[in-house]
């Protein structure tokens, strides 16, 4: 796990997630651990809502702006950590959707991803034109 990262868990909280991931821990609501973590991403949902209040501001557009373009394309063995990161960052914007539909019993999902489908075939025939 690297020191110098820059999501918004706190190491703790990552560590926490890691060994709920590993098999190492089971979800314990009523943990220290838990709490914190309840906490780190409450703060998160604070700070998306500040973004959603910017007239204007595309939340994809601001992520792609600081993704690598190759991020995507490379073999996760042969990339660099900001590679590795712009990787996680487009996991975890599909998974964010997935946990989205599942809280809310929602199907946000397959709408996104049918609207992003459209969206690819649309740049491909203006590109091919």
């Amino acid at each position: 796990m690297a020191v110098d990262r820059e999501g918004f868990l706190s190491l703790r909280s990552l560590s926490y997630v890691n060994n709920l991931l590993n098999g190492e821990q089971e979800l314990d609501r009523d943990s220290v651990s838990y709490t914190q973590l309840s906490r780190e991403v409450s703060a998160a949902f604070a700070d998306l809502a500040r973004l959603a209040m910017v007239k204007e501001l595309d939340l994809l557009q601001l992520w792609a702006a600081g993704s690598s373009s190759t991020a995507l394309d490379t073999p996760v063995e042969d990339m660099s950590s900001n590679q590795f990161r712009d990787w996680l960052a487009a996991i975890g914007l599909s998974r964010t959707l997935r946990m989205y539909d599942e809280s809310l019993h929602t199907e946000f999902e397959d709408d996104f991803n049918e609207r992003l489908q459209k969206l690819l075939e649309i740049a491909g025939e203006e590109l091919d034109s």
